[in-house]
């Protein structure tokens, strides 16, 4: 009888397509990096990444939760057999200078970077300013991707080049539909608009929309020339039993905010299968030659999945271009370069 009963129970993952980490093809020579890959599905996406074969970096702010991953991670590769490995840097994603430092040292010191997913950040926190007088979750999960991704798209421009057929590199936003939850006056025109005052979950879902909209603008503005381009997704990994829904509890407090995640706990994915529809962007051969410009900027709501659900504001070209202007002009303001 165990035959025929599905590898899940997860109601969240029975109604969605599957990209298990056995579909991932050998990336021996690669280099991926994750942000965030010390917890949660960026932890999955790593150990996914090295399993089959490739050199990894995981970016996160604890020094010691990050050494413990990248142990273990090599700990379980060596146990298997494997060939890959995994690497950890630290950042804190609330402060732009520490990241920018970081994205231009590994922009200097690695010979090519095929794989980045950008996974890293906070959750449906309540209100807060960064030591850079941000609202925290904008710097953290979108004003600190924008800089460390533009600082290494030289060189994973150079990687694509180098590689046989387009659609091999690939660069992937981890979004999610609570993007629906950003506020609908949302317009990205100003850095007072970013520091209003506002709803844990409508700040995170603004990040979250931010997030599609930073995918189809780098296709748009650094991608569209490329004789051998990088593909650009952004994707929803559903909703996961992650350390993210303890923030329901902090915005909402004990009883609205416990009721809230154990609701979305008893129905969600577990945090391996949180990280498939990133590994299917990041990785996946069913994108190829033939096909990739049908995948370039999209947003997925799964593994696989149809392209064009987001919402109508994230469908927006002018708001899109408003949050690549203010992120632009936020690091010439952080920096003392403007980044774009």
């Amino acid at each position: 009888m165990s035959a025929f009963m599905p590898s899940t129970l997860n109601p969240a993952t029975l109604l969605s397509r599957r990209f298990r980490p056995n579909q991932i093809p050998n990336l021996t020579g690669r280099v991926a990096l994750v942000t965030g890959g010390s917890a949660g599905i960026g932890y999955f996406d790593a150990l996914a990444l090295a399993r089959a074969n490739a050199r990894v970096l995981i970016v996160s702010s604890n020094e010691d939760k990050g050494k413990q991953v990248k142990d273990e991670i090599n700990q379980n590769i060596l146990d298997n057999n494997g060939h890959g490995s995994v690497e950890w840097y630290g950042a804190d994603f609330g402060n732009l200078k520490a990241v920018d430092t970081l994205s231009k040292k590994l922009a200097g010191e690695l010979d090519r970077l095929d794989i980045l997913i950008c996974n890293a950040g906070i959750g449906q926190t309540p209100y807060g300013l960064t030591a850079d007088g941000l609202e925290k979750h904008f710097e953290i999960n979108n004003l600190s991707h924008y800089v460390f991704t533009l600082r290494l798209l030289p060189l994973m421009q150079k990687t694509a080049g180098s590689l046989a057929s387009p659609a091999q590199s690939r660069i992937v936003m981890q979004s999610s539909e609570l993007h629906r939850f950003s506020p609908s006056s949302t317009t990205f025109l100003s850095k007072d608009e970013i520091n209003k005052k506002g709803d844990g979950s409508q700040l995170y879902g603004r990040t979250k929309l931010g997030f599609i909209y930073f995918a189809k603008q780098l296709v748009k503005r650094k991608i569209s020339s490329m004789e051998k381009p990088i593909v650009v997704t952004s994707v929803h990994p559903g909703t996961v039993d992650t350390e993210l829904q303890q923030a329901w509890v902090e915005s909402y407090g004990n009883i609205v905010g416990k009721l809230i995640e154990r609701m979305t706990i008893a129905v969600a994915k577990s945090a391996p299968e949180g990280a498939e529809a990133s590994l299917w962007a990041a990785t996946s051969p069913d994108i190829h030659e033939g096909n990739w410009k049908n995948f370039q900027g999209n947003y997925y709501t799964e593994a696989d999945g149809k392209p064009g659900q987001e919402s109508a504001l994230a469908k927006d070209e002018a708001v899109g271009d408003n949050y690549w202007e203010l992120c632009a002009r936020l690091t010439k303001e952080l920096l003392g370069e403007e980044i774009h």
